[in-house]
């Protein structure tokens, strides 16, 4: 099997191509990044666990800028990527847009069943074998299986909505490219081709959120990105971001809780911190 071909890589999390895949890839946005931790070190400090929402057992679907991170940590268990060409059909590629579209860095997905537990191995496995003709449909299904329990109520009910998701997650792709220049509703209703009032109320019936925060959420995780992993101070991030620096403040500190300059601090420690981790192999 191609991985390049089909779109398609499982690692394990201590694996050192891992990093090296990571360097080749960094500006490739049409990834997906899966994960699943198994098991991690005891002494990790709460900061670490409560920030990168460390759980055993558990499905954490991430950002591509975090994955050096969760690199350094010696975590045990797997990373999925995949890329949109590895879906087949409709139905699949909706699914992963839907989970990878809820506006966070780090989303938990919780902690999974046995038999996720056992499609995730069987997946691994499967990725590792010598490839046939059926091995992408068998990966395919694994993922799906796994995909669908971490999202069956709520991926369920947004399916039942028909037409509204396609609009919402139309919407998604958008503000990823436009949301730090464009913020009216009428650019995006005028995009989409369809009302501002049928834009809300797919906004409202898909993701329970009004257009505002939509918005609001997709400029604040780029700001916490530009502050955490550039050099650029706050005047220059409000500025690309195209803000004056005082509403950038207010609008940070309102839907953050924390002053930017505080939150570059607290990440920074942070990744020092596990900068500064031994390597280490769970019991």
């Amino acid at each position: 099997m191609n991985e390049e071909d089909i779109g398609f890589w499982v690692f394990s999390l201590k694996d050192p191509r891992l990093y090296q895949f990571y360097t080749e890839h960094a500006r490739d946005m049409s990834l997906y990044y899966i994960l699943y931790v198994n098991k991690y070190r005891r002494d990790f400090s709460p900061e670490i666990k409560d920030v990168l929402q460390l759980q055993e057992d558990s499905i954490l679907l991430i950002d591509s800028y975090l994955l050096p991170i969760f690199c350094r940590l010696y975590l045990k268990g797997y990373i999925v990527i995949i890329s949109e060409k590895f879906c087949e059909t409709d139905r699949s590629k909706a699914l992963l847009k839907f989970c990878f579209s809820l506006s966070q860095p780090i989303l938990n997905m919780g902690g999974i069943t046995e038999y996720q537990r056992k499609c995730m191995a069987l997946l691994y496995t499967e990725y590792l074998s010598p490839s046939d003709d059926l091995q992408p449909s068998m990966l395919r299904n694994l993922l799906a299986n796994i995909a669908l329990l971490s999202t069956e109520v709520n991926y369920e009910r947004q399916f039942k909505s028909g037409h509204l998701l396609s609009y919402a997650l139309l919407f998604v792709d958008l503000l990823r490219t436009h949301a730090s220049a464009k913020r009216k509703k009428a650019f995006y209703a005028d995009k989409m081709g369809i009302t501002e009032k049928l834009l809300d109320k797919s906004l409202q019936v898909v993701y329970n959120k009004t257009f505002r925060e939509m918005l609001t959420d997709r400029i604040l995780n780029e700001a916490v990105r530009l502050l955490v992993f550039s050099d650029k101070n706050i005047t220059q991030i409000a500025i690309e971001l195209n803000f004056d620096v005082s509403s950038f403040i207010k609008l940070f500190i309102k839907n953050r809780g924390v002053h930017p300059k505080d939150l570059r601090t607290n990440y920074r420690i942070l990744i020092n911190a596990i900068e500064n981790v031994q390597e280490y192999t769970p019991s």
